[in-house]
């Protein structure tokens, strides 16, 4: 398999990785930083993602639109994957789609189960 390189966004705090109602064209992982899950209709705080977490990634798998808002807590480093190079990386790898979907589910499933436990859930 080919080594790809994954573009790194970088932002400030306050600043809005995107909103609610977004077509999803990414997904990211956190490099640095925090990142806070906002639904802007009611203002709550849905979660706080910090380096290790993704997000976004509901979204690209179901081709949708974004559920919520991505805003920064401070300074945020997170690289970004593009449905379209997650597209080719499975194609090139099909052994890959099993445990990267696994993975993500796992993920959810976890965050989901957390937060169920606070009222929330993650979107």
């Amino acid at each position: 398999m080919t080594a790809v390189k994954f573009p790194q966004g970088n932002y400030t705090d306050g600043q809005v990785l995107f909103n609610k109602g977004d077509i999803a064209e990414r997904f990211y992982m956190i490099q640095q930083g925090s990142v806070k899950m906002v639904d802007p209709d009611t203002g709550t705080n849905i979660a706080e993602l910090t380096a290790g977490d993704s997000f976004g990634e509901q979204a690209i798998l179901s081709g949708g639109v974004r559920s919520a808002s991505a805003v920064a807590k401070g300074d945020v480093t997170c690289l970004e994957i593009t449905t379209d190079v997650l597209k080719r990386m499975l194609a090139q790898e099909p052994g890959l789609i099993t445990p990267t979907f696994q993975a993500l589910l796992l993920q959810l499933y976890m965050r989901n189960a957390i937060a169920g436990k606070n009222g929330m859930f993650h979107l």
